[in-house]
């Protein structure tokens, strides 16, 4: 039997930020994996996800302004764009385990599994710790249909050699709508299948409409209020999507349905541990609410947005409750983003949130003709903000256009920070940029 004063599932944005801080204050620390190291973001999402999207950028702002005083062609070759991004992340693992050691980590690869609240084993060798960390991350939902075996992960098509002629996803979700319009540039036709009418849950439906048009505009195929019944492998090697009211022939089905987080290999009932589909079920201060030396963090907890950036921000209140000076975690300011085209960012409360209460009122603004959008040639642009009607404060922010990933850092700070709309009005914005757009949406002009 081993033991450590920190035992660690998951070498993501969550394991390593509690591994670090740990180390770093002297604590006995293992952390455990079944997959490489380095987590999903670095290896298997944001990262590579961002590399390929690099080409995509600059495809589409080729395209939007040929004939506008842009000459030639430019195009996605797909084989190039992979061999760039599997150079940049070839050597994660590698770097992960080697920083991990110099701190004096113990790594261990395999499967952690609860034997006892107070025990785990790793591939056949009993673990014990003073703190068990659960930040296991999150895997792809059973779609629950017939020939779900023949649907590919968001994993695999980020490992194509080559991109097929015509892809389906399923779902309608952050994975489907960035890749979406990358496969088409990398010369596929794509189809998006959404069971219900609103594609990207959790979103702006206002802007997330406005993003569908333009994608229909632009040749992706955008099926809404369509479930999928089942998909079936023809004797030709193509696949046919079936939904009750059409099929859909293609070379490669994803799946693009959403992610829960990645619990059931670590039998946490004999842990002791409360969990329920949203993860383990955990206080404000990320601990386990029936297991005192169990915490959890990242896309494992059920608290919280599933997020890299969410999943190194609970690592530090984990991380901090374990050395004994016990945070919270705040999820209020949390900015998200769909890298789509145009970027779709959103950060507070949502348009729908206001309705009824004679506080809060809602903003809106059609940005598809301003100048920051037309001059790279973007035709969606928009914007709602949530708004204390008494106080001007910001209480919502959802954005959609070029540049909408960055700008939506400003109100996300404004919200954690109690910046007003007329505090923003004060400001001197550098021009002309997106963050000029603010005096726009602030009412100043």
């Amino acid at each position: 039997m081993q033991h450590y004063d920190v035992l660690i599932v998951g070498s993501g944005a969550a394991g390593q930020t509690v591994a670090t801080d740990c180390a770093k204050a002297g604590k006995r620390v293992a952390v455990v994996d079944r997959l490489p190291f380095g987590g999903t973001c670095a290896l298997r999402g944001c990262i590579p996800k961002k590399m390929l999207l690099a080409a995509a950028e600059a495809v589409t702002r080729t395209d939007a302004l040929t004939g506008e005083g842009v000459t030639g062609t430019c195009g996605v070759e797909w084989p190039a764009i992979m061999k760039r991004t599997q150079a940049y992340i070839g050597d994660t693992t590698t770097k992960t385990l080697s920083w991990m050691r110099e701190m004096g980590i113990t790594t261990l690869a395999g499967t952690a599994r609860f034997t006892s609240p107070d025990t785990m084993e790793v591939d056949g060798v009993a673990v014990t710790a003073a703190a068990i960390v659960l930040a296991s991350g999150a895997r792809p939902i059973d779609l629950g249909i017939e020939g779900k075996d023949s649907v590919l992960s968001s994993t695999d098509f980020l490992s194509l050699e080559r991109m097929p002629d015509e892809i389906a996803f399923i779902g309608g979700g952050y994975i489907s709508f960035e890749f979406a319009r990358l496969a088409q540039l990398a010369g596929a036709k794509v189809t998006i299948i959404h069971r219900s009418g609103q594609v990207l849950e959790g979103f702006d439906p206002t802007l997330a409409d406005s993003l569908s048009a333009r994608y229909r505009a632009l040749g992706i195929d955008v099926m809404t209020d369509a479930s999928v019944d089942r998909v079936e492998r023809l004797g030709t090697g193509r696949l046919l999507v079936v939904t009750p009211g059409r099929t859909v022939e293609v070379d490669a089905v994803f799946h693009g349905a959403g992610r829960a987080p990645d619990l059931d290999d670590l039998n946490l009932t004999a842990g002791g541990v409360e969990y329920s589909r949203r993860g383990v079920t955990v206080g404000a201060s990320l601990r386990s609410v029936s297991n005192p030396l169990v915490w959890s963090a990242g896309d494992a907890a059920a608290i919280g947005t599933p997020l890299t950036p969410v999943a190194a921000a609970q690592g530090q209140v984990v991380a901090a409750g374990i050395l004994g000076t016990p945070a919270v975690y705040d999820d209020s300011a949390t900015p998200s983003v769909v890298f789509c085209d145009p970027p779709l960012a959103r950060v507070g409360l949502d348009a729908g949130d206001a309705e009824g209460d004679e506080r809060l009122e809602v903003t809106s603004f059609d940005m598809s003709a301003w100048y920051t959008q037309t001059r790279v040639g973007n035709t969606a642009g928009g914007a709602r903000l949530v708004l204390d009607r008494d106080s001007g404060a910001i209480r919502g922010a959802h954005i959609l256009g070029v540049d909408a990933d960055e700008i939506i850092n400003v109100f996300a700070l404004a919200i954690r920070f109690g910046i007003t709309i007329g505090d923003l009005q004060t400001m001197t914005w550098s021009y002309p940029t997106f963050g000029y757009d603010i005096n726009y949406l602030s009412g100043r002009y």
